[in-house]
């Protein structure tokens, strides 16, 4: 007779280690689909970043490349008034 109350004191233990290992299993599952949500969101800053820095890498050399705007015309007080190029 003494061996059912050690067998109840062994089923509630045994059901508190399942409740507590379904909890920890719950967490477990949060913690990877907050995990995959902030590498998803770190690849799209990424690669945000990776975009601007190559614009504003490549903005200089297509404008040091590109074509360059005609000298402007001055006028000149000791030539009359006449358009000088500088």
């Amino acid at each position: 007779m003494e061996s059912f109350p050690t067998n109840k004191l062994i089923m509630r233990e045994n059901a508190a280690l399942c409740d507590e290992v379904a909890k920890i299993q719950e967490n477990i599952q949060i913690v990877k689909e907050e995990r995959k949500f902030l590498l998803r969101k770190l690849l799209e800053f990424e690669n945000d970043a990776d975009l601007l820095q190559t614009f504003y890498t490549n903005e200089p050399i297509a404008l040091a490349n590109g074509a360059r705007s005609k000298p402007k015309k001055q006028r000149s007080m000791e030539d009359g008034g006449k358009n000088t190029t500088t």
